[in-house]
């Protein structure tokens, strides 16, 4: 074979290497967008999930890039996102029944369930109409939470206005002396702290709490669920902050946050048979649901809203409010470009007082002490529940 003739049997395997190479990328590509067509195709008939679905296809690109090291893991936080998209979906079929004993407009009836910004501002405002013909009280809860959920997003000034009558939201600036010296310290704070509950008043420790989650941030309490199966439908966070603030910080068990041990059965449970089986929770429950648990304590605790790239450019300001160790941190992701959901907790469980950073704690992905800065890398905002 002439030398001429070797370099051009060369050159045809190179040409055949890089194309399995072209061709196996494609099929990856093209595999990871079935797999999300997929999954698009199995799920209810829900718009709110059907858009999560939509946009993760749409970005899987995005997704390759995104930063290696997630907060949560992936697969978890499909499922929490799923489960509190459907809680939303849900919860708006209700009031679309509720509205349509007050109104016949079937437009706005539909509306209430539509993801176009405009379209939740118009049933906002009719429920602002409606609202004082309400009279069970049920109903009007629902109809508030509806207003939780979409009035600060849509950034409405007359929706958000009718839900600050109604909620009354607590603006107390009661601050901790003990937790503001230890914020001022030049080194970060941890569960070495001397703080202890006896320093604080009421029946809740945030100091305690947090140092719970510091030294729990790995481990599993046999006297509650353990939600640590990948191939369960569960995700460990909520459950690990509601243990946090019960076990660690005294907090009582009221309303619908609770959690009793039935039996020894399923330790960790993967699905609602297996959970209800050996587990006594409410349904929905704010002890194991990110977005029930928002639901649950934002009208009683001191509650603030910060965008990702708000807290980015002002967490040296944030920093200095009455914000404290044991208080919870709710991270929200995004759909249709403006509405936002809860999807992960963690708590607060230090101090960095050189970045003036708040500390986390949490489950799923296991994280002790946790820079918040890093934590809300791929979050549209975070909200502060401050007990």
């Amino acid at each position: 074979m002439s030398e001429k003739e070797g370099m051009w049997v060369s050159m045809k395997k190179i040409g055949y290497i890089l194309g399995s190479i072209l061709i196996v990328a494609i099929l990856f590509v093209s595999a990871r967008i079935s797999i999300a067509a997929s999954s698009l195709e199995n799920i209810p008939q829900n718009p709110y999930v059907q858009q999560y679905f939509k946009e993760k296809t749409e970005n899987v690109s995005l997704q390759e890039n995104a930063t290696s090291e997630t907060l949560v893991d992936p697969q978890l936080e499909e499922k929490t996102s799923i489960a509190t998209l459907t809680e939303y979906y849900n919860e708006d079929i209700k009031v679309a029944n509720i509205i349509k004993k007050y109104c016949q407009d079937t437009k706005l009836i539909e509306e209430t369930t539509s993801l176009i910004k405009n379209d939740k501002i118009n049933v906002m405002h009719a429920i602002q109409k409606i609202y004082p013909s309400v009279n069970d009280l049920n109903e009007k809860k629902i109809l508030v939470a509806y207003l939780e959920r979409y009035a600060r997003d849509s950034k409405d000034n007359v929706s958000i206005s009718f839900l600050n009558k109604l909620i009354q939201p607590i603006k107390s600036t009661n601050t901790k002396k003990e937790e503001d010296l230890l914020k001022q310290n030049k080194e970060s704070v941890n569960a070495n702290s001397a703080i202890t509950a006896s320093s604080y008043a009421g029946s809740y420790s945030g100091g305690a709490a947090a140092d719970w989650a510091y030294n729990h941030y790995n481990t599993y309490s046999t006297d509650y669920p353990a939600f640590n199966n990948p191939n369960g439908s569960y995700s460990d966070c909520t459950n690990f902050v509601s243990q946090a603030m019960h076990v660690g910080g005294g907090m009582l068990m009221q309303g619908n946050w609770y959690c009793y041990k039935k039996n020894s059965t399923y330790p960790s449970p993967i699905n609602a048979d297996q959970l209800n089986y050996s587990w006594s929770v409410s349904d929905p429950s704010p002890w194991i649901s990110v977005g029930q648990f928002a639901e649950f304590w934002t009208p009683k605790a001191n509650v603030s809203y910060y965008s990702h790239d708000d807290y980015v450019t002002r967490h040296e300001t944030i920093y200095n409010l009455p914000i404290y160790r044991g208080d919870s941190v709710i991270f929200y992701s995004g759909i249709a470009n403006w509405i936002t959901y809860p999807s992960h907790a963690m708590i607060i469980s230090g101090y960095d007082t050189t970045n003036k950073d708040f500390l986390l704690s949490g489950h799923s992905n296991n994280r002790r002490n946790y820079p918040l800065l890093s934590a809300i890398a791929n979050y549209s905002e975070i909200e502060f529940i401050s007990y």
